[in-house]
């Protein structure tokens, strides 16, 4: 039987009432705001039947992207936040609106404002609006408060460089223990019409220079911060314009092309890009899109595991996967890709059940190597631990076989609202979780809230960190014993996770001063993983922050005097660690090496820890075999070398990241044309193996076809070093 149209429509209200907020969550920008003259200041200021009563209000509740209509009528203009509001681009403010639907009514005009000071008087009327001016003007303190805004709203938009934190403040933006080392503006990156979201960072082991990935709404922009004081924007890629970006990286050494291989990934949510794959292989001079895995048509989230997250290099042992979360398959539930052809991933993974219940909004994962893998489904071997953060609970997953994650637990906790991301600490005994929307909903603070994970089936609550402003907490990372969160209005707040049970913040830089209230606006995302010890911040509204940590207090902190070194075979390699600052109290560090392109023929591996006594500020040497391995005629290997986990208040410094490259001959690695690196997926798949390049046919390239390649890459090779020199060197 046939349903009328009046029943279908009920039918569909029914499902929507029953689709729980949590779905919607994430559309928290590009809103129009509502105000009325007899509207109330509560809520959100969304619904068209429940406008808010005052422009101030509905500013505060704004997010990216958002405008302010206000109906026909008379509104008095009595507090100083709304005329900036109205003056300013921070949130555009329109008039003219019909109350109820909303729909433009003409003229604007029939807005009228009242009580306007004189100096704004001629700039409201040519946006169209009725200005009825008060001839008091602004008092001393409101021309003062309103100058201060105005002047935080144009620091925002300004190039800036080396501003550091003194009394509070750099420039505009309010701070503590963390020094502005740059600021690049949203006009530099994209253009004016474009905003922040997500970053990461990436290194290139090539030539030790640190980029910025950072995404924007129209695009990504790849921005070199070796020198962070001075910033230079290398590429810009358009891609559909979308609200929500993601990115992640990942670097191997090819051992035909005799150099490491970088890519990034970048997903697009409420988008039809899929996952696009960009090729860093030829910076410093540019970038460019190689590729698109489109089997997700748009997602929320990517991540790359057993990655070290500074270089994007495979830990020891252990394989790189990609994995896609809030995708538009499976219900969102995330999925799993191998990179052995990094420019074609390919499924591993998708969860069978096509139910929102699966959905994941943000993944990382840890690997569990002590009595604890126990709990996990293979009791006798390292267990991947993935952390899923699944909108209205905590999933822990055994991934150890990626094509079969087994579910460990799932958690959640009181004013459970948006449960958006989180990380995990450097001893692995406890997670960090991020609820979206808590601050709204139950008029909380900034509340970022740390389970302790001794107990793989039953994550326990263990401390929280409640900040001093209802500022969004949003996503965060760990770096040693510090915690780098990107809290919206508040900028980057770093917190001091010494003791998890007992967060407490360590310092912040305010990159969204002009508020601190529980909206979309301000940092984004941070990245805290450069072997420089930068920090990078991306905000929504002004761009890319290159920031400089200064919060080690205390016990002083711990680096590698050096953050490259070269080895000969045979020989004993010897790492000092400087403990620099106070030498107060007993402290200690963990160190592990990682492979990088060498083996286990090349070095010996090993883990430890080392130690100062209170008042002991002696230089420590790490000391680690170099293998003669006897072979000869080698390309140089590289391996790592790791600092982490710092106790009893030692902080890390930089660097803490030390690259050992083991030179067997001098020997330049081989420099492939832009052409050539950007090679087919064939191509790409057999070198990543380290495989000799097959024919479209199966059989082996001709001789004569291999000699007359040889020659060109040895002509370019030439040709290249003539032109930029070397940059293959530490």
């Amino acid at each position: 039987m046939p349903y009328s149209r009046h029943q279908l429509r009920f039918y569909l209200l029914c499902i929507l009432v029953l689709i729980p907020a949590r779905v919607f969550a994430h559309a928290e920008h590009d809103k129009e705001r509502y105000v009325a003259v007899d509207g109330l200041d509560q809520g959100r200021c969304d619904q068209k039947e429940s406008p808010c009563k005052t422009i101030a209000y509905a500013a505060k509740q704004a997010g990216k992207g958002d405008k302010i209509l206000l109906a026909e009528g008379r509104y008095d203009i009595t507090d100083v936040d709304s005329i900036f509001y109205l003056a300013s681009s921070a949130v555009p403010v329109t008039g003219g609106y019909q109350k109820g639907s909303y729909k433009p009514a003409a003229p604007i005009g029939n807005t009228i404002l009242v009580g306007v000071p004189p100096e704004f008087s001629q700039g409201l009327a040519e946006k169209g609006f009725t200005v009825i001016t008060d001839t008091k003007g602004l008092n001393r303190e409101q021309q003062q408060y309103l100058d201060a805004k105005q002047t935080q709203l144009e620091a925002m938009g300004q190039v800036q460089a080396a501003v550091p934190c003194v009394a509070g403040a750099a420039s505009e933006f309010s701070c503590n223990n963390l020094d502005l080392l740059a600021h690049v503006p949203l006009a530099n990156l994209g253009n004016h019409n474009s905003h922040g979201n997500d970053i990461w960072g990436h290194f290139d082991l090539n030539d030790n220079r640190e980029y910025a990935l950072v995404g924007l709404t129209n695009g990504v922009s790849i921005v070199e911060v070796t020198d962070p004081v001075n910033p230079r924007v290398v590429s810009f890629i358009a891609s559909q314009n979308t609200t929500w970006r993601d990115l992640k990286t990942y670097q191997y050494f090819d051992e035909i092309r005799r150099r490491w291989m970088s890519y990034a990934y970048v997903t697009a949510d409420a988008a039809s890009v899929g996952t696009m794959i960009l090729d860093l292989n030829q910076l410093p001079n540019k970038v460019m899109q190689v590729s698109s895995e489109t089997t997700d048509t748009s997602a929320h989230n990517i991540y790359i595991s057993n990655v070290d997250y500074s270089t994007g290099v495979a830990l020891t042992n252990r394989t790189a996967y990609m994995h896609v979360a809030g995708s538009d398959k499976q219900g969102g539930a995330f999925n799993s890709y191998s990179l052995a052809n990094p420019t074609n991933p390919t499924p591993v993974y998708k969860n069978a059940a096509n139910s929102r219940s699966w959905y994941s909004h943000d993944v990382s994962s840890l690997w569990i190597t002590d009595a604890r893998r126990e709990q996990c489904v293979d009791k006798n071997n390292d267990c991947d631990l993935m952390l899923d953060y699944n909108e209205n609970e905590i999933l822990l997953w055994d991934k150890t076989d990626s094509m079969k994650p087994f579910t460990l637990a799932r958690s959640t906790y009181q004013y459970v609202s948006y449960v958006h991301s989180g990380w995990w600490t450097e001893d692995r005994q406890f997670i960090s979780v991020h609820d979206e929307l808590d601050e709204q909903r139950y008029n909380l603070n900034t509340r970022v809230r740390f389970f302790a994970i001794n107990n793989l089936r039953a994550p326990e609550l263990a401390g929280e960190y409640i900040g001093p402003t209802p500022a969004i907490d949003h996503n965060g990372y760990t770096r040693g014993n510090r915690y780098y969160i990107s809290n919206y209005e508040r900028g980057l707040v770093v917190l001091d996770i010494s003791d998890p049970r007992n967060p407490v913040e360590a310092g912040f830089f305010d990159t969204y001063p002009l508020a601190n209230s529980a909206s979309f606006n301000g940092a984004w995302g941070t990245y805290p993983f450069l072997p420089s010890g930068n920090i990078l911040v991306n905000d929504i509204n002004s761009g890319l922050y290159v920031i400089r940590d200064n919060t080690a207090k205390v016990q002083g902190s711990v680096k590698f005097s050096e953050a490259r070194v070269t080895v000969k075979e045979g020989e004993i390699l010897r790492l000092y660690l400087q403990r620099i600052g106070n030498n107060s109290g007993a402290v200690e560090v963990f160190f592990e090496t990682q492979a990088g392109n060498a083996t286990a023929a090349d070095f010996t591996a090993i883990t430890g820890n080392i130690s100062w006594l209170d008042g002991d500020s002696s230089e420590k040497i790490i000391e680690i075999p170099i293998v003669a391995d006897g072979t000869g005629n080698e390309f140089t290997e590289t391996f790592f070398v790791r600092l982490y986990n710092p106790r009893n208040g030692l902080v890390l410094a930089s660097p803490s990241l030390a690259v050992v490259d083991i030179a067997d001959k001098p020997d330049d690695p081989v420099v492939i044309s832009s052409s050539s690196i950007a090679s087919s997926a064939d191509s790409v798949s057999s070198a990543h193996a380290g495989a000799a390049k097959k024919s479209g046919s199966g059989g082996s390239v001709p001789l004569m076809l291999m000699i007359v390649l040889g020659l060109l890459i040895i002509a370019k090779q030439k040709i290249a070093v003539k032109k930029y020199g070397s940059r293959d060197r530490a």
